[in-house]
């Protein structure tokens, strides 16, 4: 809302107050403006009225969240940065001349300033329209920023906090030389495709190795962050703590960015949505790891509004430490929904 003076008044601005004189009241909320009704109302001489602004149509919290300034302020931080980062990492490809380090600890920083909470970051990143230009370099972009995130959660020293944001800026920089019409292939990726992605943790750690400015554990994070927990990952078979501790917490930040983000055949998956995906293969990771990531992301959705898959829509009130993914819902009549007893109804969206 916004208070103006009549003066500024235009025709079909909507009154966001009733607007009274003498006692009475002239006009109600909503009410659409006129040339009539701006003459009445200096002749009643009315000095300001309150109008309603875009932001106060916006209905759900994301066409809320586009009109907030600090969201807008973050977007802004984050493309800017975004920008340098790519431009950072196309030199080191091209020259092979190390990064200083601080230097991308001062983009992470850059941007980490603009946020309050780490739920805060989940949801801009998950409400952010995607530069399909930038997809590629937006992954490992997030994954820094996400792992930053972790680290805090977790309450990691600073000194481990640092390896781990390096670890999210290099760990996928194996795919940085894979055809965008390949990584961001719409359909299903032929044999070769799929063999050729497969080797970018070998091709990436291939391009680090030597670099001297680079601790062991973000090169161990490169090769790798898609081995599995149970052994079933690439590109060794790696089992247990076998795996880098760095490369294990990769894997869970490579799996949520890469389900947080929209692809052309499918919507971002929600917070819960992920959480219920990492439930049902829980074995491919380190739980030890996983789990208290799984709690802190599931305690940022209380309080998000949801729809369900029969369209009905509902208020995240508790968490079911049993279950992540099946909240406690209430709806705006008051009514309690246990999802955890509903194996027929799932989230599939926020509103």
């Amino acid at each position: 809302m916004k208070i103006i003076t009549v003066l500024e008044l235009k025709k079909d601005m909507e009154l966001a107050e009733s607007v009274e004189a003498g006692g009475k009241i002239l006009y109600e909320a909503h009410t659409k403006i006129d040339e009539k009704i701006i003459d009445r109302l200096k002749r009643h001489g009315v000095m300001c009225v309150t109008i309603m602004e875009p932001a106060d149509y916006a209905s759900t919290h994301y066409e809320k969240l586009y009109f907030n300034e600090h969201f807008q302020k973050f977007c802004k931080v984050y493309n800017e940065n975004l920008i340098k980062f790519k431009g950072i990492f196309i030199s080191y490809l091209q020259t092979k001349q190390s990064i200083l380090p601080d230097d991308l600890i001062s983009i992470y920083d850059d941007v980490a300033s603009c946020i309050t909470t780490e739920g805060e970051l989940l949801d801009f990143l998950y409400n952010m329209v995607p530069n399909e230009d930038e997809l590629t370099y937006t992954q490992s972009f997030n994954a820094a920023l996400l792992a930053g995130a972790f680290a805090n959660w977790l309450k990691f020293p600073a000194d481990e906090k640092r390896i781990m944001i390096l670890c999210g800026f290099y760990y996928d920089i194996g795919k940085w030389s894979i055809p965008d019409s390949i990584l961001w292939k719409p359909g299903k990726l032929t044999d070769e495709e799929y063999a050729l992605v497969k080797k970018h943790p070998v091709t990436g750690y291939a391009t680090i190795r030597n670099d001297t400015n680079l601790n062991e554990h973000v090169k161990n994070a490169v090769i790798m962050h898609h081995e599995k927990y149970d052994g079933s990952g690439y590109p060794y078979h790696m089992v247990g703590e076998r795996i880098d501790k760095y490369a294990r917490y990769m894997a869970i930040v490579d799996t949520y960015i890469a389900m947080a983000s929209p692809r052309s055949f499918r919507n971002a998956f929600t917070p819960l949505q992920i959480l219920g995906n990492f439930e049902k293969s829980m074995d491919k990771y380190d739980v030890s790891i996983l789990l208290p990531l799984m709690q802190k992301i599931a305690d940022t959705q209380i309080g998000s509004y949801v729809m369900l898959n029969d369209d009905s829509k509902w208020e995240i009130i508790m968490i079911n430490s049993q279950n992540y993914s099946k909240p406690i819902l209430k709806s705006e009549l008051g009514e309690i929904l246990d999802l955890k007893t509903r194996p027929d109804l799932d989230i599939v969206k926020l509103i």
